[in-house]
């Protein structure tokens, strides 16, 4: 029973990391994570920090704030959260006279999630708490094009988990309880530009692979059986429960902005390497579209897709979302909706609303 729960733990945990990415940017949330090369970006240090050469004033943000719930069903199993708040980026930009800079933190994934699974004789329940961040500083010059980001990526997981399991022909009776606590935490660097002519802007990304700062992975059971051998009552206890989350190392975005009058479309390519698997990119692709006066009201909208050897057609793992954003005074704010699904190794959706507002001063 306790080797089937860490197993399973280290899976579905992993999985669901990768496969769920909340919105991000008070813009590019809205149009399904699409913004290395859009112009006024909202959240610039985490698509593309040479876009901070556009902004003209100070801006405090606290913007891609959204309301959701993931759930995911796999062979008998059933991974959900409840319905969460969550900040998924925060930033404080400050213009200067050469340079721009922004201190910025945003949240890829966070929440407390429920973990049910029955299989013949055994079933179990547990608790996951969950969370994914990357924060950091990004400079940006304003005479070139070129910014220089440093990143600090961290990652935590606590589980905690109670399982049975009967074998009622050999009259033998396991009850199990396993608990396990992973952090992670690691620094990059980053370097990103963009080239913009009269409606047309391309913009390039680069994130290196993480430095591990600091890394703890540990865990317990303990397992009560009744029964093995017979007639006897036994405790055995362990500390090989561990679970962890795959985390991002190097990342390559490469943006395209087609703009004329109001109207503005945008498409992202995303390759990203998996510290669980070096040397080998999740691609996805991202296409978006916003419409409205930069000081005025803005519709906007996007979807977003994956490839890979485990997606078999479009529609099979995508991610969508549509909004309004309208500015008061020196107040933008933004309303939203986003919907995900994946239907490869396992079925899972994700569901929420996206809101936020950026001040500049």
């Amino acid at each position: 029973m306790k080797s089937i729960f860490c197993c399973l733990t280290l899976l579905l945990i992993s999985s669901t990391a990768l496969a769920q990415i909340l919105p991000i940017g008070l813009y590019e949330g809205m149009m399904a994570n699409t913004g290395v090369a859009t112009t006024h970006s909202k959240a610039a240090s985490y698509y593309n920090p040479s876009l901070l050469r556009q902004r003209q004033d100070n801006a405090f943000s606290l913007n891609g704030n959204s309301i959701g719930a993931i759930n995911s069903k796999n062979e008998g199993q059933t991974f959900s959260s409840s319905l969460g708040l969550a900040p998924s980026y925060l930033s404080n930009l400050v213009v200067g006279e050469d340079l721009i800079h922004e201190f910025f933190v945003a949240n890829t994934l966070q929440g407390l999630f429920s973990w049910q699974s029955n299989k013949n004789e055994s079933s179990f329940d547990a608790e996951a708490n969950i969370n994914r961040m990357v924060s950091g500083y990004s400079m940006a010059f304003k005479a070139i094009p070129l910014a220089i980001q440093f990143l600090a990526r961290y990652s935590e997981v606590k589980t905690f988990g109670v399982g049975e399991s009967s074998f009622p022909a050999q009259d033998i009776y396991v009850v199990s309880k396993t608990k396990s606590d992973y952090k992670n935490l690691n620094v990059a660097l980053g370097l990103s530009t963009h080239f913009q002519f009269e409606h047309y802007t391309l913009g390039v990304n680069f994130n290196s692979r993480g430095l591990s700062l600091y890394n703890q992975n540990k865990g317990s059971s303990k397992v009560f059986t009744h029964g093995s051998p017979p007639g006897d009552f036994t405790v055995s206890e362990s500390d090989d429960a561990r679970a962890s989350v795959t985390n991002e190392e190097g990342k390559l975005l490469i943006g395209h902005g087609f703009k004329v009058g109001h109207h503005e479309f945008l498409t992202d390519s995303s390759f990203v390497e998996e510290s669980g698997n070096l040397d080998r990119y999740v691609f996805s692709q991202s296409f978006g579209y916003r419409y409205g006066a930069a000081d005025g009201h803005q519709l906007l909208c996007g979807i977003s897709h994956r490839f890979g050897t485990d997606v078999d057609y479009f529609g099979q793992n995508f991610n969508t979302s549509v909004g309004y954003s309208w500015k008061t005074r020196a107040l933008r704010s933004a309303l939203g909706f986003y919907y995900g699904k994946e239907d490869t190794t396992v079925e899972s959706s994700a569901i929420g609303i996206v809101f936020g507002s950026e001040y500049e001063y």
